[in-house]
């Protein structure tokens, strides 16, 4: 199906579907982004003046928009709408009344004191799909709580065995409740579009970020439910316990990434460091992890990093370099399949795009164009709902939008 988004026709996957995105910053910005990757018309709806956080968060492109923008923003259109006015809450309104989707980033109850919360607009809509993303969800004790990424991991349990025991947690360098609370957003779109398909009707899908690491927790939760013991900082199998299974710096200061945890690949990491066969007796025995994880160390730091993975590139060991991300939109591999491409900004400065997630043979998505500026795109969305250009002037001049 050949459908127009944004002036452009596309038979991509979500074709035809419009996204009102209320959110801000990552969590709603990369479900929306991932929807309007795969075809859906997304339009933000911005505060006047000021708009998704996003926009002025340091630091800026050549061109002077935000990197974080630039990059979560493409795709989409802006239109300016201020809430606190009962005009504006009537174009929201006016939109969610031709919409398939709307996502939201607010503490619950903010859009429901407002009058434009989900009882109001499925009556107008009863097809509407609502999707709220919120740290601890819609229901039970933490609902007004404020949080960022690294609460939701410390709340979830994930954090207490992320680290190691002499420095105790930390944080993941990417924010992973963030984007699995995106991604999670996604999910509750497709699955209650799928079942609108049957019904006719819409309903109210509750992400909370909060719930998505514990459901993230999977296999562990498995073990703690069967053993009652909680997992520790580095002392399981996947997180530093086993010498066969971590990051080891080499003779210039970088690194590599070992995984090899099956016998097969364990006895080509021996091989190719040049160890000997006695020490595959010691694999997965706890009591000599700590003295395997130091003869890996020592033998590791004795050459650069690039040489050991020109050692282990024809091994099956599952030996990888830790790419600084300068090195990852570099690699052949991101290359080729296109997860990274240049693109040129207006002043003609080259931005390097991630690629689009998943792929499909039949209807591909693609990355949408730079992101429009804050309300580009109000006039026209304000055209499509009826308002005269007078009118407009006059929503403009009162600050509506």
């Amino acid at each position: 199906m050949e459908t127009e988004k944004g002036g452009q026709v596309t038979n991509a996957p979500l074709a035809g579907i419009r996204v009102l995105d209320l959110s801000r910053l990552l969590p709603g910005g990369y479900c929306t982004m991932l929807l309007a990757d795969l075809g859906a018309d997304v339009i933000k709806v911005e505060e006047p003046g000021r708009g998704d956080y996003a926009r002025w968060t340091p630091p800026h492109t050549p061109s002077g928009e935000s990197a974080a923008h630039e990059a979560l923003g493409r795709g989409k259109r802006s239109l300016t709408c201020n809430l606190r006015t009962e005009e504006g809450r009537q174009i929201l309104r006016d939109l969610a009344a031709r919409a398939d989707v709307l996502v939201e980033s607010f503490r619950p109850g903010v859009l429901d004191r407002l009058g434009v919360g989900y009882r109001v607009l499925q009556e107008i809509n009863p097809g509407l799909v609502y999707v709220a993303i919120s740290g601890y969800g819609q229901t039970g004790p933490y609902v007004t709580k404020a949080g960022h990424d690294i609460n939701y991991l410390g709340y979830a349990g994930a954090l207490s065995f992320s680290g190691h025991e002499t420095t105790g947690p930390w944080q993941p360098g990417l924010q992973i409740g963030d984007l699995a609370g995106g991604m999670s957003g996604v999910i509750a779109v497709l699955g209650a579009l799928r079942a609108r398909d049957a019904t006719g009707r819409g309903q109210f899908c509750d992400v909370s970020m909060t719930d998505v690491i514990m459901s993230w927790l999977s296999i562990h939760a498995g073990v703690f439910a069967a053993t009652g013991v909680p997992p520790g900082l580095g002392s399981e199998t996947l997180n530093g316990g086993l010498a066969c299974y971590g990051v080891y710096r080499c003779a210039d200061g970088r690194y590599v990434a070992v995984g090899a945890l099956e016998q097969q690949f364990f006895a080509e990491l021996l091989a190719g460091l040049g160890l000997g066969e006695d020490l595959r007796a010691w694999h997965l025995d706890g009591a000599r992890q700590p003295e395997l994880r130091a003869r890996l160390e020592e033998v590791f730091a004795t050459k650069p990093r690039d040489e050991w993975v020109r050692i282990f590139a024809d091994r099956d060991a599952c030996v990888a370099p830790v790419n600084d991300l300068t090195e990852a939109f570099q690699d052949p591999n991101a290359r080729e399949r296109g997860m990274v491409f240049d693109d040129r900004l207006p002043d003609g400065s080259v931005f390097s795009r991630l690629g689009v997630i998943p792929r499909f043979t039949g209807t591909p998505g693609s990355p949408g164009g730079h992101p429009s500026p804050l309300g580009g795109d109000t006039d026209t969305v304000l055209a499509d709902l009826g308002r005269t250009a007078e009118q407009i002037a006059a929503l403009r001049d009162a600050g509506v939008v």
